[in-house]
């Protein structure tokens, strides 16, 4: 991977890890509703489910590239088009906080979660088809990048866990600058796929 790439990667990844989504908002509420420590087992719950989707989003990427080596370009271009309609939804999304969970959901609830969880799934196929499978095709690497991907997305979920109030005022207070920022490092990362 070309440090270019590699930059790409990295933005794409930790924006998409950081930027609010179903895990992150849920690790907010259970955070700020119960305080980190009752909300533990609602981030492993999160982790362990997340570090097994992305496997599977490795065997369905490599599988979909063994099928059709051709795949490899298309799937380039659908990660592209992701990233960029999630810069799309990313600058135009509101601002303003939903009303917060008043319980906090148990470890198998946050666990199943992962598996209709939209935006992991897309996340882990996109960066793998997007960063990983136009450079090799190794098992050894699907596998590391895998757990990379499920260790970045356990990160931004601690980190919404752990900021939750913050979290909530700078949103409030500078939400539509921040969100106009990261959608145009998204757009920066679908240009650096093909650049």
């Amino acid at each position: 991977m070309t440090p270019m790439l590699l930059s790409a990667f990295w933005t794409y990844t930790l924006i998409t890890a950081l930027t609010p989504g179903p895990n992150n908002i849920l690790a907010l509420s259970a955070a700020t509703s119960h305080g980190f420590r009752q909300s533990t087992h609602v981030l492993a719950g999160m982790s362990l489910g997340f570090l097994i989707v992305m496997m599977m989003c490795a065997g369905i990427s490599f599988s979909l590239a063994v099928m059709d080596p051709a795949i490899i370009h298309w799937l380039s271009w659908a990660g592209a088009a992701y990233i960029l309609w999630l810069a799309l939804k990313i600058a135009t999304s509101p601002t303003s906080n939903d009303r917060l969970q008043s319980e906090p959901i148990s470890f198998w609830a946050s666990f199943g979660l992962q598996f209709v969880n939209v935006k992991i799934i897309l996340y882990g196929i996109t960066a793998l088809s997007t960063f990983v499978l136009p450079y090799t095709q190794d098992a050894h690497w699907l596998i590391g990048v895998s757990i990379l991907l499920a260790l970045i997305g356990t990160f931004g979920n601690a980190c919404w866990a752990l900021a939750g109030h913050l979290f909530q005022r700078v949103f409030r207070r500078y939400g539509r600058q921040l969100n106009i920022i990261l959608a145009l490092l998204l757009v920066y990362c679908a240009v650096r796929i093909f650049y």
